[in-house]
Parts: structure tokens; C-alpha cells; sequence
């Protein structure tokens, strides 16, 4: 599309937004009635109008006062888009990273918890029958299964076993 097409384009919409919203302001503050709305149609408006369109025109489409970047210049920019991209994509494989991290941890700390609670379950219970041993429902002994209880809370305990 050719871009004195697009300047038109512009012209146009502001001349038609100047010219409703001085009707509804003319209407709103009763300047004008709206039988006499033919006299908004004047050259005297239509002037002012496509006037004050053609400057807000400018406006918006004037060439910026900058000068056109050199090749140098668009290669440098390239390069630190480039290198900015890289280190948004590391940032992203970081957090990632870090939130497995952050998982395997969390999931660590529960085993931790779970074996200390377990061992110090079956540390007092051995404490309190003393020398003495009692038959399980299963019928086992109750010494053999809290032994098995500290083993097994070593083996699942990611500070002292194999995890």
C-alpha cells in the first residue's frame, strides 16, 4: 500500500472525528440547534476542519528528526538484540532449572521428615519395652519390626541412605 495512501487514510478519519465532535459539542452546548445544522456545513467549518486535519496529519506522519541508523549501527543493534535474547532464553532455562531444583528438594525434605518422624517413633517405643518383647497382631515380634522401622528409616532418609 503506498504510503501517501495511508496519509490520506489519516487525513480522512481526523477530519471526520474534528467534524463529529464539534456537531455533538455545538449540539451539547447549544450553539446550535439541531435544525440549524446546514450551518455546520459551511466552507468557513469545512476549512477550519480540514485545516486543523491536515495539521494533527502532520503531526502524526512527520519525519522524526533522526538520522537513518548506518549499517554499522543496525549490525551493533542486531547484536545486542541477539545478545539480549540469549540471556532472556538463560534466564528462562535458569528458573527452570530451578524449580526442578526447588522440587527434588522439597520432595527430599518430606523423606527427611517422614524418616526422622519414624525413627524417632521406633527409638521410643524400643526405649519403652525396655528389655522386654511383645507379640505383634501379625504375630512377629514388636523389637524385630521397630528394628526393621530404624532400618528402614536410614535406607529412606536422603542424609544417610541411598535415598
Amino acid at each position: 500500500m503506498p504510503r501517501w495512501f495511508s496519509y490520506a487514510t489519516i487525513f480522512v478519519i481526523t477530519a471526520f472525528v474534528l467534524h463529529s465532535f464539534l456537531v455533538v459539542v455545538s449540539l451539547a452546548t447549544g450553539i446550535v440547534s439541531p435544525d440549524s445544522l446546514r450551518t455546520m456545513a459551511g466552507p468557513v467549518t469545512f476549512i477550519v476542519e480540514f485545516g486543523l486535519a491536515a495539521v494533527i496529519t502532520w503531526l502524526i506522519v512527520r519525519p522524526r528528526s533522526q538520522p537513518a541508523p548506518s549499517a554499522e549501527d543496525e549490525l551493533k543493534r542486531d547484536a545486542a538484540l541477539e545478545d539480549d535474547a540469549r540471556r532472556r532464553v538463560h534466564a528462562i532455562e535458569q528458573r527452570r532449572l530451578d524449580e526442578q531444583r526447588l522440587q527434588r528438594l522439597t520432595a527430599e525434605v518430606g523423606q527427611w521428615r517422614k524418616a526422622r518422624d519414624l525413627r524417632a517413633y521406633a527409638s521410643e517405643a524400643v526405649a519403652d519395652l525396655g528389655d522386654g518383647d511383645v507379640t505383634t497382631a501379625a504375630g512377629g515380634s514388636l523389637r524385630d519390626e521397630l528394628q526393621w522401622a530404624l532400618d528402614y528409616a536410614d535406607r529412606m532418609d536422603p542424609l544417610r541412605g541411598q535415598g
